[in-house]
């Protein structure tokens, strides 16, 4: 019969699809033979054997994933097997079974549980797995095991929750030896259930000691799998009786644990007395409650006890809700202010400062004025510090604004510690208040919290200040503000202005001060003009500007007061400024022209003190040429040590750009040398030199 060209794609797409039918149903079917090849390579296995016949076996388990009547037929074959293979491939196929075990392979599993070579392997096969079937099997095992072995099987069961094995177990709590009734009951506070909870509150009561202690254990564990369970309301009911004073401390804490996370009637009572509990680890845990149980209105619940406590309690309680963080207990809290106890007005104190905000700053500023002692007023001040929340820093300026003086510098500190950036202006009208303490406070910080375009305003402060009192203050204020100034080269500005502008000796003796304090070129180039002044007062304020100055672009400056000066205590600071810098890093100078420096110094210096202070400054040159001069103090007596400690120093700066004439030095040195230290630093200088030459031999 012929068909017509419309019907032959047809044809050929259902031969096609025939095809694969075909294919796979043969794919599919199961090779038993290969399987039964692999899976009896392993039971005569022994340890030390080759592995690959186990790894294969693995290997087609793991293949058999998606092909359940392949995996149902390797389990048959596994259990059909177990009987006959030695311990060590018994052990293998328990592994596989734990993995692929079902309802099929528990009859083969059984048979090894009551043997005390292959129990353990057996209870891990069967353990796992979740048919009815593994469960009857492990509760006719436990009837005919020895008491060995009957211990692994209830834990087994307890780790199931086999409510069907609750009897027999109940059975071993009043009648097996002590070990295997402890691990009983210790599984029926696994499995849970009333029946289960019946038998563990007669052991409870009738138990030995140790039974009493795992009885009650196993019965905490009921409450927390009836919590899991959300039957909260039966959970709290063994809670409470656990929380009773009769029970050891690590039951008790458990439970009021318990009791809080579950929130049951009455919780709040329990934890609250708990807190003054005789032992350490049962307040703790309560301690903890209070800051972490949740529920409804329980902040209020556990805030409404604080007025019947005694002041320890309320002490412990209060700690309590201000860790807790709800401001809802802060009325009750605050109630206690006015108690006869110092510790609990002090706790009220620091409670306020955490759970508070800016509308408590005014409790807690009346509170340190009308403090009873010294701690309370630090703990209310501290709380300032600390009170969290916007407007606080406002609210704090507008009570200091409206303070006695005593309680304005307190409170500018409060801003100081906050860092109240907010606080500038208010702050700057203080520095001109009356009162030195507030002026100190306000000027303190300002140091700390005033920034760039603050800074006119401190120098206007400083222009404007009428005394000398106060101006040290204010001068350390515009120098901390000053480098905060982004600007390097600009940040002495609006000091030099005001300096231009001034012809008052001590304003210009202050603003010199400050220069000094910025320190930046311009600063330096302004001092050192003030050098050449006659007034004494600003000559002094150039030389201890300079003298203190924190690079060596001074050097220069102070060699040529030293060398100029008539007056000795200048002399002496300008020396000793010299010499510090002569231990700084220098830019763009070059070693000759420290060198002569130092030779100026030394031909000028008119005593053994200022030969000695120049030569330990010529000891920071470490130059052959600075060696060579030192060389020519050491036959001078009053100062050989010190030309010989400043030879050293620079024999070993040059030990490897000069070892010569550093070697030479050295050995001339220790000729004549007596003292021992200083001959074991030359010799010291010596080996570096020897060293050095070595290593520059080495290929």
């Amino acid at each position: 019969m012929r068909t017509s060209g419309r019907e032959q794609p047809c044809v050929r797409l259902a031969a096609l699809y025939l095809v694969l039918v075909l294919f796979s149903s043969v794919a599919a079917a199961i090779d038993k033979a290969g399987i039964d090849d692999k899976l009896s390579a392993v039971v005569n296995y022994e340890r030390g054997m080759d592995t690959q016949p186990l790894i294969a076996v693995e290997q087609l388990i793991r293949d058999s994933q998606d092909q359940p009547e392949q995996r149902k037929y390797i389990e048959r074959r596994l259990a059909e097997l177990l009987a006959g293979a030695t311990l060590e491939g018994k052990s293998f196929i328990c592994k596989q079974l734990w993995f692929i075990g079902t309802a099929e392979s528990v009859p083969a599993v059984a048979k090894l549980l009551t043997d005390e070579e292959t129990a353990d392997m057996a209870c891990y096969a069967i353990g796992q797995n979740p048919s009815p079937e593994a469960g009857r099997a492990l509760r006719d095992a436990l009837g005919k095991a020895p008491s060995k072995l009957q211990m692994r099987i209830i834990n087994l069961l307890g780790d199931r929750r086999d409510s069907l094995s609750v009897g027999a177990l109940g059975r071993l709590v009043f009648g097996a030896e002590s070990q295997v009734a402890e691990a009983a009951v210790a599984a029926l506070g696994k499995i849970s259930g009333s029946e289960a909870m019946e038998i563990l509150v007669r052991a409870r009561a009738e138990g030995d000691s140790n039974l009493r202690f795992a009885a009650t254990d196993a019965y905490l564990r009921c409450a927390e799998n009836l919590a899991a369970e959300g039957k909260t309301e039966q959970a709290s009911v063994i809670y409470k009786e656990l929380a009773g004073k009769d029970e050891a401390a690590i039951i008790r804490s458990a439970a009021i644990k318990g009791l809080a996370d579950t929130g049951g009637q009455g919780a709040v009572t329990i934890v609250i007395a708990a807190l003054q509990d005789r032992t350490r680890m049962v307040r703790s845990i309560a301690r903890g409650c209070v800051r972490t149980m949740q529920g409804e209105d329980v902040t209020e619940l556990f805030a409404s006890e604080l007025s019947g406590k005694s002041p320890a309690e309320q002490v412990l309680l209060i700690d309590a809700l201000a860790d807790r963080g709800d401001p809802a207990a802060l009325s009750a809290i605050t109630a206690l202010s006015k108690s006869e106890d110092s510790k609990v007005r002090k706790t009220v104190l620091h409670a306020v400062g955490k759970l508070g905000d800016a509308s408590y700053v005014d409790f807690l500023v009346q509170s340190a004025a009308g403090a009873s002692n010294s701690e309370e007023k630090t703990a209310a001040m501290n709380s300032l510090s600390q009170l969290p929340g916007d407007g606080v820093d406002d609210a704090i300026v507008k009570a200091m604004q409206s303070s006695q003086a005593s309680a304005r510098s307190e409170l500018i500190q409060v801003l100081y510690d906050r860092n109240a950036a907010g606080a500038v202006p208010a702050l700057l009208a203080e520095a001109e208040n009356p009162d030195s303490k507030v002026r100190r406070a306000a000027f303190k910080a300002l140091s700390r919290l005033a920034g760039e375009k603050d800074m006119p305003s401190l120098i206007n402060l400083l222009v404007r200040m009428q005394d000398d009192s106060g101006r040290r203050d204010a001068e350390r204020a515009a120098v901390a503000v000053s480098r905060k100034i982004s600007d390097e080269e600009g940040c002495a500005d609006a000091v030099l202005a005001a300096l231009r502008a001034e012809e008052g000796v001590s304003l210009k003796c202050s603003l010199l001060r400050v220069l000094g304090g910025i320190a930046n070129p311009k600063a330096l180039e302004t001092i050192v003009s003030a050098s050449k002044e006659t007034e004494p007062a600003v000559c002094d304020s150039v030389v201890r500007a300079l003298a203190k100055w924190p690079d060596a672009a001074a050097a220069q400056a102070l060699l040529d007061i030293y060398l100029q000066t008539d007056n000795r205590v200048h002399r002496l600071l300008a020396l000793r400024g010299f010499v510090r810098l002569l231990a700084l890093p220098v830019q763009n100078r070059p070693v000759q022209k420290t060198l002569e420096m130092c030779r100026r110094a030394m031909s000028h210096a008119d005593s053994i003190a200022e030969k000695k202070l120049v030569l330990s400054g010529l000891a920071n040159v470490g130059d052959a040429e600075a060696l060579k001069m030192v060389e020519s103090f050491l036959q001078t007596e009053e100062i050989r040590a010190e030309a010989a400690i400043a030879a050293i120093k620079i024999a070993g700066a040059i030990a490897r750009t000069n070892p010569g004439k550093a070697e030479v030095a050295m050995n001339k040195l220790l000729a004549g040398l007596q003292d021992e230290n200083l001959r074991r630093q030359a010799e010291g200088v010596l080996r570096q030199i020897q060293g050095s030459q070595i290593d520059v031999h080495e290929p």
